[in-house]
């Protein structure tokens, strides 16, 4: 555990992903640590938000911020934007009330380089009066309004408007680039993510790292609103339950600081363990991975459902955490010039109850349509395909009966 500990500590050193927090506690310096800019929701929605902007930087800093020339009214504000080593500071914005997203671009200016941060806030919806915003003091995005719209990101569902979610997002370096790792919606009622989105290649499982076991806090929300599961889930009023992962470990091995980020409890549910989290779950996070190889990319979603559940265990404060009812994955794949699908693009979906299977095979007649998985879940998933390949195109994708494409079960 304290090796585990110190090569986190070195990661966040070098790379600072997903850990701003402890930059802010640390006011040591080092010329050599390139400047850096992060905030924890971005894109944002229309209404007025505030945040903390985290600054990493040697020695003291300054901060300017541009807006695009179509864009001229100054809607960010960062107080103060002058500062001397890592610091955390606030960070404001107006609500906007134009239809329009917009954008502005914060540059950080340090001794050892700069370091540039774009900010993106959607617009209102047309035809709505209201400024959305973010409320209660979460770090998340207002529930409701369609967030992957102001993404664009494919693996991202629509989030209802009704939506009492908020929604959260993490990064990870790759080829030396920031990138999303994975994207969730958080449940602060029954402290389980209802869906975990996030892209899936190759050469994201190249085994450069064992598992990390790094059981840890997710930095994006305090920790009474998110299950502390460093020692597991505790006996509820039906027993105890196994740590099940909706990003699969296995999926992010390409190096340690992916890995440990699929560790956090918000990344975790309370599954059964024989039967089926070593059991039909892992073959299926096995055969997505299978599936994976032979694709260029494939978009993933695992989801979980918890209405009508009466079960549930405790965290290691004693909190409850719901046990789920059923769990999906929809997955979306694209490969170009496939000679399978529409337009390039496929896609399948998994159901399965939370029940123990005795058969841990995967087969098709656990499998059904996007549009049918959709109609259970009720809300839309895949929500910018049809901006990339059309609505048409997209339509088809999300129709098509997987049981009937022999590509998924070869």
């Amino acid at each position: 555990m304290k090796k585990a500990l110190n090569q986190i500590a070195k990661w966040a050193l070098a790379l600072l992903v997903s850990v701003p927090f402890v930059y802010s506690c640390n006011n040591k310096t080092d010329s050599s640590v390139p400047p850096e800019l992060e905030v924890v929701t971005n894109p944002m929605g229309p209404g007025e938000k505030s945040q903390f902007l985290h600054v990493q930087a040697s020695g003291d800093w300054s901060i300017t911020i541009e807006y695009p020339e179509d864009q001229p009214e100054e809607w960010v504000s960062v107080i103060p934007s002058t500062g001397t080593g890592n610091k955390s500071v606030p960070l404001k914005v107006k609500a906007n009330t134009s239809e329009m997203a917009r954008t502005a671009v914060l540059t950080l200016t340090s001794a050892s380089g700069k370091a540039e941060l774009t900010l993106t806030q959607s617009g209102r919806e047309i035809g709505g009066g209201g400024t959305g915003g973010n409320t209660g003091g979460n770090t998340g995005e207002q529930p409701g309004g369609n967030l992957a719209s102001t993404t664009g990101w494919l693996e991202l569902p629509a989030m209802p408007k009704d939506s009492k979610f908020d929604f959260f997002s993490h990064d990870m370096t790759f080829s030396g680039k920031k990138i999303r790792n994975y994207s969730f919606a958080w449940d602060y009622d029954n402290l389980v993510a209802p869906w975990v989105a996030y892209p899936l290649n190759s050469a994201f499982m190249v085994k450069n790292v064992d598992r990390t076991n790094a059981w840890g806090l997710d930095p994006r929300l305090p920790r009474n609103k998110q299950p502390v599961l460093s020692k597991g889930y505790r006996d509820g009023n039906d027993g105890g339950r196994a740590r099940g992962h909706q990003l699969p470990s296995a999926d992010r091995v390409f190096s340690y600081e992916a890995n440990s980020l699929t560790f956090y409890g918000t990344n975790m549910t309370p599954q059964i363990h024989e039967g089926f989290n070593s059991g039909i779950w892992s073959n299926l996070e096995e055969k997505v991975r299978s599936w994976s190889r032979i694709s260029d990319t494939l978009y993933v979603v695992t989801g979980c459902v918890t209405e009508g559940s009466k079960k549930y265990c405790k965290d290691n404060d004693g909190k409850k955490v719901t046990i789920p009812t059923a769990y999906y994955k929809a997955v979306l794949r694209y490969k170009k010039n496939s000679t399978v699908g529409h337009s390039d693009y496929m896609a399948c979906a998994i159901w399965l109850k939370h029940e123990v299977y005795s058969n841990a095979s995967v087969t098709k007649q656990y499998a059904m349509s996007i549009d049918e998985l959709e109609k259970k879940i009720g809300f839309d998933l895949f929500a910018n395909l049809s901006a990339k390949i059309g609505e048409e195109a997209a339509a088809k994708v999300e129709a098509e009966d997987p049981k009937t494409i022999n590509w998924w079960w070869n």
